[in-house]
């Protein structure tokens, strides 16, 4: 299996102890297999504070970097991707000032190399399934498929 982490599990691992203890076992079970998606990078390196905060983020994810364990989205993934999110609007005028971009995009490269998507975030994954079939389940999921706990 290949495994694609979203923002939020990277962000509960940096900066929630708790969270991190309890799912280690499983993160460290799928970190040979594990890719980091261009589009994670991004949110990360948006989201973080000041230097320190992207110095952080650049040493989290720099093994996967070095290794070349690092997918990004093609020409085809976007233009997919924006087909998909006309598709939700179409179909769901209420979501048009939802933008499920960067999730559509994590969609896109993770089915191209066959990865699970790891997130928190199941709703929006849960919304993009219907129009772009893909498999991903929250650490919770992920751990108890490998029996890891803490």
């Amino acid at each position: 299996m290949t495994y694609v982490l979203d923002t939020n599990v990277y962000f509960h691992t940096l900066h929630d102890p708790a969270y991190l203890a309890r799912y280690r076992s499983a993160l460290l079970q799928v970190a040979p297999h594990t890719f980091l998606s261009s589009v994670v990078r991004l949110e990360l390196v948006q989201g973080a504070r000041g230097d320190v905060g992207r110095a952080r983020i650049g040493k989290a994810v720099e093994p996967l970097e070095r290794a070349g364990r690092v997918v990004a989205p093609t020409h085809a993934d976007w233009t997919h991707a924006g087909v998909v999110q006309g598709r939700v609007w179409d179909d769901y005028p209420s979501l048009r000032s939802k933008s499920l971009q960067n999730d559509l995009l994590i969609v896109c490269t993770a089915r191209r190399i066959g990865a699970i998507i790891v997130t928190e975030n199941v709703a929006d994954f849960d919304a993009i399934r219907p129009y772009l079939p893909h498999h991903a389940l929250t650490m919770e999921g992920l751990a108890s498929q490998l029996g890891a706990r803490g």
